[in-house]
């Protein structure tokens, strides 16, 4: 078996892991457990920056992957699609900021601030690439 044949099944582990961590840590910020949530947004971070290296070494290898869905679905499914790429890419600079004001610039408030659009953005993003992997790895495989 190859990397290539497993590296979108990773991904969306990683997906799922992101998605968990960055839960977690809204919980633990909530709870005023400030060290912890550092902690999980610094592991989500890492398990993201992880994601997307290997995101991008698939798709410098295997290029355009077609979806083998038919009919409406093909619809609903680029409509996920493309909705989850743009946030991706909202996403990358909103956690960038967030994350530059909390350890860099120390600027507490102003990454609240940001920070509660950012959460739920990187929430969607998580849950969308694990729907966009599912229809296109499970549901709809081409035969």
């Amino acid at each position: 078996m190859d990397i290539l044949d497993v590296l979108p099944h990773f991904q969306a582990s990683l997906n799922a892991i992101s998605l968990v961590l960055i839960s977690l840590a809204f919980i633990a910020i909530k709870s005023g457990k400030t060290e912890l949530h550092k902690k999980l947004m610094i592991s989500a971070l890492v398990v993201s920056s992880v994601f997307l290296v290997s995101y991008l070494y698939y798709h410098a290898h295997i290029g355009h992957v077609p979806f083998a869905g038919q009919g409406g679905v093909r619809t609903i499914y680029f409509s996920i699609l493309f909705t989850h790429i743009a946030f991706a890419a909202v996403a990358l600079v909103m956690i960038i900021m967030t994350v530059w004001r909390a350890l860099v610039k120390k600027e507490y408030g102003r990454h609240k601030a940001i920070a509660r659009y950012t959460f739920p953005v990187w929430a969607f993003v998580c849950a969308s690439g694990i729907v966009v992997y599912v229809m296109a790895f499970h549901i709809y495989v081409a035969a």
